[in-house]
């Protein structure tokens, strides 16, 4: 059975699979340049740490299904945010979510190289979710490098700037490419969602941000502002 994964923007995915949507590091739109107002459905959402650009739990509206509903084992890693291991910016899980002989690894801001451990623990992954757009995690040629030690057959790039969105800090998806010898390795996709299959070509899968518009039955009602205004007010009083 085929697995989805769709980009929501910045390091943010809905994984989708046996009628089952796991929503990963839903972002802030408030404080993450470009991005209009996140607002999904889901069956549950994952966290890789509390910054304002993975962590806006708001903006996932829950199912209320029972963990038992989930199709995943979900583990994690901790890994330092930055150089500094973690005495800057701290740290952050990595999520593995492995169902039916498929492994997904989304690596969060993965900000030094990964221990022998580590390595072994992600190796093989048939998806990889990287970061590509350093600033405080990995400068791209370092995430090319980890990318090469965990050996996932497909590499999502996510997490970097792309015309007026993401921070300004932020290095470019081509920047990423960049490290790739062989340019036929980059699939561009013309959608924001990558299909998982067993027998998929390895490759750096390029998607395109298309926006909420794209979100299709993931897309939440918009929550309505409480009016605030001396109007607001005197017609609620009339209600």
């Amino acid at each position: 059975m085929s697995m989805e994964i769709k980009w929501l923007g910045h390091a943010c995915f809905a994984i989708r699979y046996q009628g089952y949507t796991i929503v990963i590091d839903p972002y802030n739109s408030d404080y993450i340049n470009g991005y209009p107002k996140l607002r999904v459905k889901a069956d549950k959402v994952l966290v890789s740490h509390e910054h304002f650009g993975h962590n806006y739990r708001e903006g996932v509206l829950l199912s209320g299904r029972p963990e038992s509903d989930c199709p995943f084992a979900i583990s994690t890693l901790q890994v330092p945010h930055e150089f500094k291991m973690g005495n800057w910016r701290g740290f952050c899980s990595i999520h593995i979510l492995e169902a039916d002989g498929y492994k997904l690894v989304h690596m969060s801001d993965l900000g030094t190289q990964l221990d022998g451990g580590q390595i072994t623990r992600l190796c093989n992954a048939d998806v990889a979710m990287v970061c590509a757009g350093s600033a405080t995690a990995l400068p791209a040629q370092e995430a090319k490098r980890a990318c090469d030690e965990i050996m996932a057959k497909v590499i999502i790039p996510m997490h970097y700037r792309h015309g007026n969105m993401g921070g300004h800090r932020l290095e470019t998806v081509e920047d990423f490419a960049y490290y790739f010898e062989s340019p036929e390795f980059i699939h561009r996709y013309d959608t924001d969602t990558f299909t998982v299959t067993p027998d998929m070509e390895p490759q750096v899968a390029v998607l395109k941000y298309l926006g909420p518009a794209a979100f299709g039955d993931l897309a939440a009602p918009v929550e309505k502002r409480e009016r605030t205004t001396l109007l607001g007010k005197l017609l609620r009083r009339g209600k």
